[in-house]
């Protein structure tokens, strides 16, 4: 199996022709299709129907597209590796990041790696951790900083728990409700969460009902914008309540319920090998936890 061979693949399932696929790797279509056939003979099952219509990959080429990702994102792994160990500090780490993690731990790990590597790139998204997973799984990232548990991960990812950190019942500044002593008092508000799990839970661990409207947002814009200009109600950390939201008109309902800690993980893909480059990163993530944790 050869690198040539996984890209006319990829190509070939991403644009479903193979004249396309000839024209965006700038190649002939007769080299496509010779790659093509030898990809097929070589793990002997079709990989693609053509038809009239176009090009459409088998139940076989289905299959075997995550993997060919996976393929190519390792090569180019490996590459970026070969290029830092030659350059010295040079490469690139990807990393997402959910909203209280950048606020709470990357800025003091960005200053630590930076102090060890200060010309590394480095590339940062911002998502939860059911929008960043797949790109992860994909190997597309070489981690993941999100609030998360270790119970909640899938077999095919390691989660390493870092820190955690308290949370606060907030709501816009001169809400009916911002006095509330209950969540029995805030059980028939309107909520937004980044899932339904999240404010079931909460209630749950209270022996009260769950809201009946939970509206999710994976958002932390959105989430913000309906807390401070609208009646909804949420849960944040509060680092992002100290530093960011009370400016935003938001404040912490003085609600007398003990509240479960929020867990902030590093997740990576198992079986993934780090490059010298992401594992540094990761040793700067972790050495920020600890001062935290202190």
């Amino acid at each position: 199996m050869k690198p040539h061979q996984l890209k006319a693949f990829l190509a070939v399932v991403e644009l479903h022709s193979i004249r396309q696929a000839a024209n965006a790797l700038h190649i002939t279509q007769p080299a496509i299709s010779r790659a093509i056939r030898e990809l097929e003979e070589h793990l002997a099952v079709p990989l693609f129907v053509r038809s009239a219509h176009g090009v459409t990959p088998t139940e076989y080429g289905r299959a075997f597209e995550r993997r060919a990702r996976l393929l190519e994102q390792e090569a180019e792994r490996a590459r970026d590796e070969l290029r830092q160990m030659r350059d010295g500090q040079l490469g690139c780490v990807r990393v997402a990041v959910s909203s209280v993690p950048a606020m709470a731990l990357l800025p003091q790990a960005l200053a630590l790696f930076r102090a060890e590597l200060p010309a590394t790139a480095l590339e940062f998204s911002e998502g939860l951790a059911p929008l960043v997973l797949p790109a992860l799984r994909e190997g597309l990232l070489d981690l993941a900083l999100v609030q998360h548990r270790v119970e909640r991960t899938g077999p095919e990812f390691d989660c390493e728990e870092l820190l955690t950190t308290p949370l606060a019942i907030c709501a816009r500044v001169g809400h009916p409700r911002a006095r509330a002593r209950s969540l029995a008092a805030l059980q028939h508000e309107e909520w937004v969460g980044w899932d339904r799990p999240m404010v079931e839970d909460l209630f749950a661990g209270s022996g009260v009902p769950a809201p009946a409207r939970i509206v999710v947002s994976r958002s932390m814009e959105i989430t913000r914008a309906l807390v401070g200009r609208g009646d909804l109600i949420s849960v944040f950390a509060r680092p992002a309540l100290d530093r960011e939201l009370a400016r935003h008109g938001i404040r912490a309902i003085p609600v007398q319920t003990r509240l479960p800690a929020l867990t902030i993980s590093a997740i990576t893909r198992k079986g993934a090998l780090p490059t010298p480059a992401a594992q540094k990163f990761m040793e700067a993530v972790r050495r920020a936890a600890a001062a935290l944790r202190t």
